[in-house]
């Protein structure tokens, strides 16, 4: 019979070489490395998650109780009391230039004259009035009382008015130094 050929040779040539499998490659290991490092970290993150949770029920549970032991009404009243304090500090801070315009008009306003309208700018230093006399003599008066003080640079009074009732109705602009 004749010889039957082979597909498969019947000697290894030396010149081919085997490679071993050496077990996981170094790409692979560092993946498996980072995948158990990530796995570790969410479940550490997990369960701290859980535990702020646990910390928070307890801090609301606290706050609760501290909230039930206060009146709410007495806080509400104490926090208006504390707001108010504020406003009139404030107040006081900005308005320290009005005390000597109310002390000056104290001073220097005649008995039977009154004023309905202030309005002061203290970066002008201008005070503005609306007043009442009952004759013009005695704004004419007022006029030269305010004029005389050393503190007023000029005083003109305008817009006098006579009523029905036999008052004057002016206004008065009073410039200080």
């Amino acid at each position: 019979m004749a010889e039957i050929s082979s597909l498969m040779p019947k000697k290894v040539s030396s010149s081919v070489e085997y490679y071993k499998t050496e077990g996981l490659g170094a790409l692979l290991r560092l993946s498996l490395i980072l995948f158990i490092l990530a796995s570790a970290l969410t479940g550490i993150m997990f369960a701290y998650k859980g535990l702020l949770g646990r910390q928070l029920d307890q801090q609301r549970q606290v706050l609760s109780g501290l909230q039930v032991q206060f009146e709410p009404s007495l806080i509400s009243q104490l926090e208006h009391v504390a707001n108010t304090i504020t406003n009139a500090k404030t107040l006081l801070k900005n308005h320290l230039y009005a005390t000597p315009v109310f002390d000056f008009l104290e001073k220097n306003t005649l008995p039977d004259v009154s004023f309905s309208v202030f309005n002061y700018n203290a970066d002008k230093k201008t005070l503005t009035l609306s007043g009442e006399a009952p004759s013009y003599t005695e704004i004419s008066a007022q006029a030269k009382i305010f004029q005389n003080q050393q503190e007023v640079a000029n005083a003109s009074f305008s817009n006098t008015t006579l009523r029905d009732t036999g008052s004057v109705v002016f206004n008065i602009i009073i410039n200080f130094k």
